[in-house]
């Protein structure tokens, strides 16, 4: 075992090496290949433990970023990150206990397929329910290598991952058994796809596929330290102004202004002062403005984003729906610590304090669209998953089937100062983009801000903690994608695959005859 727990730790440390951050991307082609090794002839029991040693050392080192919480969690932060990274870990844990049972039973070219195919299930798993935490897919790492990219608009991340695993499967059968077939056959397989996404990335963006738009990004970088202070308000709607003002002298008209998460220590909407000022400069620059706020109704609290229309009017919000477990946002159980008096005990004060929102319907927001030679006022429908929502393939699909045509992400990743929260958080960007088959763009406090087009090409982005407005062209979009229309009919397969492979080695085992 210690031998197998060596190579378990060195599969966890090079899959976080290969994680945006440290981005080295191409670890993720063969770290588990260690894993796999430390895995070969292990009972399930033994094969769990070398699986969730294995898991500790990568989302260990992936969250690290969670220790830039210590200035509002102090101590907290250990157990905290120490029980996530434990919890996650139990995945992979159950992945090697399975991978152990499988490959005692199956020959070993099925591994080819059922390896990949039992990943891919359990990272689906880790994004369901509102506990849901899908950070650390192996397609993350690979959000870089674009060829490899273009197979997510046809299966969701989900074929990213899996073209990985295979690829990292085929290596180890290979070395194991000194056979090159496997390794052979994993090769064409994601050779197919490469070449299939090199094919996809020279085909030209169609111009008639939908009205360009002219969108500016205000990057405010307010340190998190003071930005929710309200008596600090008139400076930052100043810093914000001014910004606006910036764009406001750009040569060229703007459609649609960006704002990120919160913008202000306020409840914009029943601001009058703030704003009126908004929707002043809307007016004046017959530009759309979308941003983020706290709102409220009923005597509860929402995270939101709003769209003003060029004309200044308020049309409507989308208020956020998967809220961050255990934290300000949401947190279990908050009601009975409430009556217990123990609230006052926990740090980063009140948590659990908003109502998630209730469904993912895009805004809808009027903007003056390119028509011919002319342009003309219309409703455009905008999809804006808040912050941690992007992470989550199935809410910009949720979007997109609701018909929107742009995605927009607005954040505030100030929590985690330069840590690799904002490359892991921004990187996710890519492979919406490419799921969905439309332009995302993300508007950050203090970064990453960016651009990125239907092929997970990164048009533009800003540097962390820079105060700045970008400015670039989107296009509107309406054709769906595969995995738009279909889902994660991959992760299905994958289910059945095993529920097969299963079967047959039940069949195949001795003790059935």
């Amino acid at each position: 075992m210690k031998r197998a727990r060596a190579l378990a730790l060195l599969s966890g440390l090079l899959l976080a090496l290969a994680q945006p951050g440290p981005d080295l991307g191409i670890f993720a082609w063969i770290a588990l290949v260690p894993l796999l090794w430390a895995l070969d002839g292990l009972s399930p029991k033994r094969a769990f433990q070398a699986g969730w040693l294995a898991g500790v050392a990568f989302f260990g080192v992936t969250l690290s970023w969670l220790f830039t919480l210590w200035p509002w969690a102090s101590f907290f932060v250990v157990p905290g990150y120490t029980l996530l990274v434990g919890l996650l870990a139990l995945s992979w844990g159950v992945f090697g206990a399975l991978y152990a049972a499988l490959s005692a039973k199956l020959p070993r070219g099925a591994l080819l397929l059922a390896a990949p195919a039992l990943w891919v299930v359990f990272e689906y798993l880790r994004s369901l329910t509102r506990f849901g935490f899908p950070w650390g897919q192996v397609a993350d790492a690979l959000y870089g290598q674009l060829p490899a990219v273009q197979i997510v608009s046809i299966t969701g991340s989900w074929g990213l991952s899996f073209l990985a695993v295979l690829a990292n499967v085929g290596l180890y059968l290979g070395l194991r058994a000194r056979d090159w077939r496997y390794p052979a056959v994993a090769l064409a397989i994601v050779g197919l796809a490469l070449l299939w996404g090199s094919w996809q990335l020279a085909q030209p963006q169609s111009q008639a596929s939908g009205p360009e738009l002219r969108v500016a990004i205000v990057q405010p970088s307010i340190p998190q330290r003071i930005k929710s202070d309200p008596g600090r308000l008139d400076e930052f709607l100043q810093i914000y102004l001014e910004l606006l003002d910036e764009i406001a002298g750009q040569d060229e008209h703007v459609d649609l202004v960006i704002l990120p998460e919160s913008i202000l220590p306020t409840f914009v909407l029943d601001d009058p002062v703030v704003l009126g000022q908004l929707r002043t400069w809307a007016r004046q620059q017959r530009s759309a403005l979308l941003f983020g706020t706290f709102t409220q109704g009923d005597g509860r609290s929402f995270n939101s984003a709003v769209g003003l229309s060029p004309r200044g009017d308020v049309e409507g919000a989308y208020s956020k729906v998967q809220l961050v477990p255990f934290s300000t946002e949401y947190f279990p159980g908050i009601e009975l610590l409430r009556r217990l008096g123990l609230e006052r005990w926990l740090p980063i004060g009140r948590l659990g304090a908003l109502t998630p929102g209730s469904g993912f319907a895009p805004l809808a927001i009027s903007l003056f669209v390119e028509k011919g030679q002319t342009r003309e006022m219309r409703a455009v429908k905008i999809a804006t998953p808040i912050c941690f929502e992007s992470i989550f393939a199935r809410i910009s699909r949720a979007f997109v089937r609701s018909g929107a045509q742009l995605l927009v992400t607005i954040t505030n990743d100030a929590w985690f100062g330069r840590s690799w929260a904002l490359p892991q958080h921004f990187a996710k960007g890519v492979l919406r983009a490419v799921e969905t088959g439309r332009f995302f763009i993300q508007a950050a406090n203090t970064g990453i801000s960016g651009i990125i087009d239907p092929k997970g090409r990164i048009l533009e982005s800003t540097r962390i903690e820079e105060r700045t407005v970008q400015v670039g062209t989107v296009r509107l979009l309406n054709s769906p994608t595969v995995y738009a229309n279909f889902g994660d009919w991959l992760v299905y397969a994958s289910m059945l695959t095993l529920l097969g492979l299963g079967l047959w080695a039940r069949l195949r085992s001795p003790r059935a005859l």
